[in-house]
């Protein structure tokens, strides 16, 4: 088993990339594929192309989901809903950087003396099979260090953030890929997309918190290193089952009342956010216990939160958490950075919420 290998296993065919000029960021979440096309003009990154196409048929049969973090993922159906998004798109990149959801890796934090990078890579071998629940042989380990501290004894200690990927996880991807007719040249845990796509260089500590259909990823950012993550198993979908519930109506129209309404009250529906409130709540008390880890452990403050992902555009969320938290909410700028087209400007701000990872994927290879 070869540390890093799930990056660098698909470097082999790089030089196609540079011929290219052009690359698609392709996430696959829960219910909808999102993509990004991303080139270089006049030495600046510009937004190309993108494409977001979701399925509404997990909100009624919720094991129709693509992937979760109980149900592995659907080869076929990731792949068909690819394809039709690239169909849409019309893109001219046949070459793709992949996300893989966080649920889908082991991640976590390791505290050891400060070593050169080829002792660390030994020690974290030798650390690995205390935290990963799954023989080292069928998983691709990745590490990096981010962060440095002095021990009470006054020895130099780092902190090293470590990815553990399932093969079996990895072998599907490159067939989901290789079945819609696109070249898989790497793949990326999504919270390192996330970093990359939003945070500058000299950030201070910041909770990103990714608000999926299925489940919500919490990280912890500081500069454009994630610094400890976190996950609830409740997402969008789950406001949208209370309002269904509760009203008697079906999933669509739920749905449609949620993305609508938010939690903005007044009105005949203003009772809408009384529903919700309760799971999102659930959310708020992991995001509280990630935090409350990551400011035990590093000595350090939260400073703000970001929300993101397809929930992130449900009205007023953002301005709840701020209030629960005591946080200063910040909105999410993708498109930092680079140019776009302005006919975009009457959507930015929801691509904001839905693009980042795509847009992260794809940035990667421009740096």
């Amino acid at each position: 088993m070869k540390i890093g290998s799930f990056f660098t296993d698909f470097f082999r065919d790089i030089g196609n990339f540079f011929r290219s000029g052009t690359v698609l960021g392709v996430d696959i979440g829960t219910a909808s594929v999102k993509c990004a096309e991303l080139g270089v003009t006049q030495e600046r990154l510009k937004l190309l192309n993108y494409g977001i196409l979701e399925s509404k048929e997990y909100l009624i049969h919720p094991n129709r989901a693509i992937q979760t973090s109980s149900l592995s993922i659907s080869e076929s159906d990731a792949a068909a809903l690819l394809k039709a998004a690239l169909l849409e798109m019309k893109p001219k990149a046949k070459i793709a950087v992949g996300s893989i959801p966080a649920f889908a890796a082991f991640t976590t934090v390791l505290d050891m003396p400060l070593l050169s990078k080829e002792e660390t890579t030994k020690a974290v071998l030798f650390q690995a099979p205390q935290h990963i629940p799954l023989p080292i042989k069928e998983v691709a380990l990745d590490w990096m260090k981010v962060d440095e501290f002095d021990t009470p004894e006054r020895t130099r200690y780092q902190r090293i953030f470590l990815i553990a990927i399932p093969e079996a996880i990895i072998r599907s991807y490159k067939t989901i890929f290789r079945n819609a007719g696109l070249q898989l040249i790497a793949l990326e845990v999504d919270g390192l997309a996330l970093t990359r796509g939003l945070f500058p260089t000299g950030t201070p500590p910041a909770l990103l918190i990714d608000l999926g259909a299925e489940t919500t990823n919490m990280f912890v950012i500081e500069g454009q290193n994630v610094q400890y993550a976190g996950e609830s198993d409740y997402g969008g979908i789950y406001l949208t089952q209370a309002i269904g519930r509760s009203l008697g109506i079906t999933p669509m129209r739920a749905e449609e009342l949620k993305r609508r309404k938010g939690l903005l009250k007044g009105g005949a529906e203003s009772e809408l956010s009384t529903l919700t409130l309760p799971y999102l709540d659930v959310i708020l008390q992991e995001v509280s216990h990630v935090r409350e880890v990551y400011e035990r452990r590093y000595a350090k403050k939260v400073e703000r939160i970001m929300l993101v992902g397809g929930a992130a555009n449900l009205l007023g969320i953002e301005k709840y958490f701020s209030a629960e938290t005591g946080l200063p909410a910040v909105s999410p700028n993708a498109f930092r950075g680079m140019e776009y087209d302005l006919r975009l400007e009457p959507v930015v701000r929801e691509l904001q919420n839905e693009l980042p990872v795509a847009i992260g994927l794809a940035k990667r290879y421009f740096a």
